[in-house]
């Protein structure tokens, strides 16, 4: 597969035009046009429907993209990646997560790791869960850190638990919900509920949950984003259900958190390559996420009871 033509086609979806694409590329626009034209071909694919001079994704066009561009993205590493291979004194530590557990765990550990191991030099990636997935097992990263399970069976990985949650609703402190110890379904029954997308692993424990209690509850308010449901959660707009070792990214000044009854927990891991086994960071990095999650747990007792860390 021609992967000039790939990378033209991200180009020409980022930039919104082919002719802006070949400019970015430094190619002819009847030379970008017959890129575009053979990777149709080859795909048996329609990328793109042509009203002119424009040119529109279509349904195909769509999928295709959200499924190949972190790969063709990823053909833009290949000349630091080899750089990498050439220079090993240069080599960086890679890290991938997602914004909410990178931000509650992963970047207090790496601030920690930094302060006494000032040699090391480090790459700290943030991505969606789908797009985390993707990217497991292709090598590129050191360790990813990532809610479990992870649903690569075929990849030559290894997971591991690191530590288990338990969820919370978090709302504002003057909620009337606020006052209770623990809060059960039939609580949340009628309450503006924020979350993630249907789908995602914890919106799908949120609604096994209010399942389970026998309350079919709508989500006022859904996102891609744990950390905005929590901040509107903070400020009142709605209860969120999520968990302690998370809230740390966002200022809890005004929120209060209790415990769901009966206890739902999650578990959060590290994933690294098991044909390279675990670097000494890697080894180095998980130690000190440990270290952070006992100075959690150290902060109280309802810290203690709602974070658990592996053994």
């Amino acid at each position: 597969m021609n992967i000039k033509a790939l990378r033209l086609f991200r180009q020409t979806v980022i930039r919104g035009s082919l002719g802006a694409a070949a400019e970015a590329m430094n190619t002819s626009q009847p030379a970008a046009s017959r890129l575009i034209a053979q990777l149709e071909h080859e795909l048996r694919l329609t990328l793109f429907e042509r009203s002119g001079r424009r040119l529109m994704l279509t349904e195909d066009g769509q999928q295709f993209f959200r499924e190949a561009e972190h790969i063709v993205s990823g053909l833009d590493e290949i000349p630091a990646i080899a750089d990498t291979i050439r220079d090993k004194a240069r080599r960086r530590f890679r890290v991938m997560s997602a914004a909410r557990i990178a931000q509650g765990l992963v970047a207090p550990a790496l601030t920690r790791m930094r302060t006494e191991h000032p040699e090391i030099a480090m790459q700290i990636d943030l991505y969606s869960r789908t797009e985390l997935e993707k990217r497991l097992g292709v090598g590129v990263y050191d360790l990813g850190v990532i809610s479990l399970p992870v649903s690569t069976s075929l990849l030559d990985i290894r997971s591991v638990e690191l530590v288990r949650v338990r969820a919370e609703a978090m709302m504002h402190a003057d909620h009337p919900l606020a006052a209770k110890e623990e809060i059960t379904a039939h609580d949340l029954a009628g309450e503006p509920l924020l979350g993630l997308n249907p789908g995602q692993i914890w919106r799908d424990h949120v609604d096994l949950f209010l399942k389970a209690g026998g309350v079919d509850s709508e989500h006022i308010v859904q996102t891609s984003s744990s950390l905005i449901a929590c901040q509107m959660a903070r400020d009142g707009a709605g209860i969120a259900i999520f968990d302690r070792l998370c809230a740390p990214a966002i200022d809890m000044r005004g929120a209060v958190m209790r415990p769901l009854a009966p206890e739902r927990w999650l578990s959060f891991g590290y994933v690294y390559s098991e044909r390279d086994g675990p670097s000494a960071e890697t080894e180095l990095l998980v130690a000190t996420m440990r270290d952070v999650v006992e100075a959690m747990r150290a902060r109280g007792p309802s810290y203690r009871a709602s974070i658990v860390l592996s053994e």
